[in-house]
């Protein structure tokens, strides 16, 4: 995966305190907030979408989530908060796929991506979460991955105070390693 000091190449992740607007969920307020990361991956736009659904071999690639798909479109995501792959700071929770589209493009060549995974771990009054996956063809050949989550409810606060700065060091690491294994073919 490249890696230099600029924002072009590099994995860029932050903590938006104005959060974006999911598909399922809109335009979130109050104590709500965004994860986001974005990198540039030398493999097709494909290669990372393959990669990004294959839940079952993430354990083999990713020290940060360490998923089990349970049954159709929704898996139980066991997320390590310390990003060491070892069972302490272990958190679950529930995803529903709840998008997979192809998105359009004015180009024959490009092949551009949208997932979405819905959290169902805490009934949606307390906590919702919404995490956007966006898998972009660039023209040399690489592709360009987004993934931000919005979190917003009474509990986004806690979340925010407690767990957002580890988020955002476990989602720059998810780009960085779904990266190197999609570099690798997956």
């Amino acid at each position: 995966m490249q890696q230099n000091d600029g924002y072009a190449g590099a994995t860029k992740a932050e903590l938006l305190r104005s959060p974006l607007p999911t598909p399922h969920w809109g335009q979130q307020r109050g104590s709500a907030f965004t994860v986001r990361a974005v990198t540039s991956i030398n493999a097709t736009s494909s290669t990372v979408l393959r990669a990004l659904l294959d839940t079952s071999k993430y354990p083999a690639w990713n020290r940060f989530q360490k998923t089990q798909l349970a049954e159709g479109l929704t898996f139980t995501e066991h997320i390590d908060m310390f990003g060491n792959g070892k069972p302490s700071g272990l958190v679950k929770m529930k995803l529903l796929m709840t998008a997979l589209e192809k998105l359009e493009s004015n180009s024959v060549e490009k092949t551009d991506y949208k997932v979405v995974w819905l959290g169902k771990g805490y009934p949606d009054w307390a906590l919702r979460s919404e995490r956007v996956h966006a898998i972009i063809s660039n023209s040399d050949g690489t592709t360009t991955y987004h993934v931000f989550e919005t979190f917003s409810g009474p509990l986004a606060l806690l979340v925010r105070l407690f767990v957002g700065p580890t988020l955002v060091k476990r989602f720059k690491q998810w780009n960085e390693e779904l990266g190197n294994h999609a570099e690798r073919g997956s």
